[in-house]
């Protein structure tokens, strides 16, 4: 049924009918009316009932009628008092001897009339239909002139030959009605949509939820519920909570406090539940229990690290990505490879440059934990104040500025995954103590918070320091280098592995996009320099040289002139300079090479060294001279 005519209004005769159909227009109420009595009137309840109403209007008899065979609530027509004595007025044309026949008490009495109107009226109070005809027979054997009442007490008597009159109703009684009738209306639907609102969030939250009222009785089991305790809704509401949930405890609640966070086997799961009282002011009618299937809160915990790993904290280089084939490089990666199917803790050695994070990377790539977070750590870069908050997160209120609601340590954002603690000889000796704690016990405490937080984390540590000189000199703990030195690989410097370089250059030049060339003497010249910054210094004067020279081929001044820092030896026009350079590019090499074979007195070795190239390139110069 649409939003209109939710209401019915029943008149007992054509009149009133009219009368309501002028005011509901008037007013711009939505009602439908109908003209019945007694059983007609039932027959049109009934039928409303299933077309959607919701609230009827009726009165007398025929209300009390419906009221008997009908379950929508009944809304009585409102009665003003003066309509009585209207009806009595109206009698006195007829007969002297009145009989009023009324649902209700009269709210006169007999003596008061008299002495109001000189007229003597006998009241009959009725409840049933069977005591109308009754009293009509009994007033018309006490001699009544005229019989008073309500549409069908009228219809009856008339039926008998006695004069009947019936007591009205004006347009404020009906519209009072309307209005009360409308009222009622409106409150069930604001209840319906609360109701509707409380039933759609219990269906479907990710929660399971019972409640028993207050002899344990269970009076709602939602689908989660149904779904993680393997029983159906229908089989167990209106039952004892005892009888059908195995190893309840709702019913404790009742007695003493209530309960949070509490673990249970209920025999299909192993539930995290909370159970607490129902109260109306301070009596207790019932009790709730809210539930989560363990293991589906970790699954959900799986998907929120999936996200986290999706938003940033992940893994980009595998092992292939590590370019080389020289023998140091390759034992190192075949170490590596090995430990990566272990879940022991990993220390990375390395010069600065060397590309430990790009192993550790390859690590976490290469393990059981590769579908999970990989969170970078800087130790160099975080505070002493900072330190504790960024690894293992902090309360809500743990500190000025604290962001509300707390914040996820990177420990805690690492969880099943992987944490690449770099620089990790920069700690402080109070924060080694810390990641020894989490490396022992397996457990972060955040900021402001007294509980302490499993976490699965597997652990790489790297360092450009000796950290066992460290240990030595006491500036870093003896008890956390052996936690972590455990498997320990050692990246190679770039000049230990300089056969290398040419090809690190073509992946170079490729990963940006271009096809720098270099003659021998530019590459002899790369090969031998030492490299102190390992491969990130040969990216840097890569980067340096693409934009320098784009696509071309790299000449020998072209480094001189790109890289004074690094091939200044070759570059010196000062006058002092014990190799200036003078003259065509040929006479630079040759007095280059001379003055370098005298200065070392006559070491190729050291002359190559000298000059930056190799004893091939020096021996073979040397023949064309």
């Amino acid at each position: 049924m649409s939003e209109k005519n939710k209401i019915l209004f029943i008149a007992p005769y054509k009149k009133m009918a009219d009368m309501v159909v002028e005011v509901a227009k008037q007013f711009n109420i939505d009602v439908k009316v109908e003209t019945a009595l007694m059983e007609d009137a039932v027959k049109l309840a009934k039928k409303a009932e299933n077309d959607g109403v919701e609230i009827i209007i009726s009165r007398g008899a025929t209300s009390a009628a419906i009221k008997k065979e009908c379950s929508l609530p009944i809304v009585e027509i409102y009665e003003n008092n003066l309509e009585i004595l209207r009806a009595i007025q109206e009698a006195l044309k007829y007969g002297k001897n009145l009989a009023l026949i009324w649902y209700n008490e009269i709210p006169y009495k007999e003596d008061f009339l008299y002495t109001l109107l000189q007229v003597d009226v006998r009241f009959y109070k009725y409840e049933t239909r069977d005591e109308i005809e009754n009293l009509v027979n009994m007033a018309i054997k006490e001699k009544a002139d005229v019989i008073i009442g309500g549409a069908y007490t009228v219809h009856f008597a008339e039926k008998l030959g006695k004069k009947g009159v019936i007591i009205g109703c004006d347009r404020e009684s009906i519209l009072w009605t309307l209005r009360q009738a409308q009222s009622i209306v409106n409150i069930k639907k604001e209840e319906e949509i609360k109701r509707k609102r409380i039933e759609t969030i219990i269906q479907n939250v990710h929660d399971g939820i019972i409640a028993v009222d207050q002899k344990g009785v269970i009076t709602t089991f939602n689908p989660m519920a149904e779904a993680i305790m393997k029983l159906k809704a229908s089989d167990v509401i209106g039952k004892h909570a005892k009888d059908v949930i195995p190893n309840t405890k709702l019913y404790e609640v009742f007695e003493g406090e209530d309960q949070f966070d509490q673990l249970q086997d209920v025999g299909s799961a192993i539930i995290s539940t909370n159970r607490v009282k129902m109260k109306i002011k301070d009596e207790i009618v019932g009790a709730v229990a809210t539930f989560q299937d363990v293991t589906k809160i970790q699954q959900l915990e799986q998907k929120i690290r999936q996200k986290l790993y999706s938003k940033g904290h992940v893994a980009h280089y595998k092992f292939d990505d590590i370019v080389g084939k020289s023998p140091a490089l390759m034992s190192a990666k075949t170490i590596a490879k090995k430990f990566a199917q272990t879940d022991e803790t990993i220390l990375i050695l390395g010069e600065s440059g060397t590309g430990k994070e790009m192993f550790a990377q390859s690590i976490h790539n290469e393990s059981l934990r590769r579908n999970c977070p990989f969170v970078a750590v800087n130790c160099a870069e975080l505070s002493e104040s900072l330190f504790e908050s960024e690894l293992f997160g902090y309360e809500e209120g743990a500190f000025t500025g604290a962001k509300r609601g707390g914040k996820e340590g990177l420990f805690l954002l690492a969880h099943e995954g992987t944490i690449f603690l770099d620089e990790i000889s920069e700690l402080p000796l109070p924060l080694q103590t810390a990641i020894l704690r989490v490396i022992q016990e397996k457990t972060i405490r955040p900021v402001g918070s007294d509980k302490m937080i499993p976490v699965d984390v597997r652990i790489i540590a790297a360092s450009n320091k000796n950290l066992k000189k460290m240990v030595e000199e006491g500036r870093f703990r003896q008890d956390l280098f052996y936690r972590l030195n455990v498997l320990t690989i050692r990246i190679p410097s770039l000049k230990e592995r300089k056969s290398d370089i040419p090809e690190l250059i073509k992946s170079i030049s490729m990963e940006y996009n271009h096809n720098l060339h270099f003659t021998d003497e530019t590459l002899d010249m790369l090969i031998n320099y030492d490299w102190p910054g390992n491969v990130r210094e040969l990216l840097n004067i890569m980067k340096r040289l693409m934009v320098l020279y784009g696509n071309s081929t790299i000449k020998r001044e072209n480094l001189l002139d790109a890289m004074p820092e690094v091939f200044g030896f070759y570059n010196d026009n000062q006058a002092n300079s014990s190799l200036a350079l003078e003259g065509t590019l040929a006479e630079i090499i040759r007095n280059s090479i001379e003055k370098a074979l005298k200065i070392t007195k006559g070491n190729q070795s050291q002359a190559a060294k000298m000059l930056g190239v190799s004893r091939t390139f020096l021996w073979r110069k040397l023949r064309q001279m």
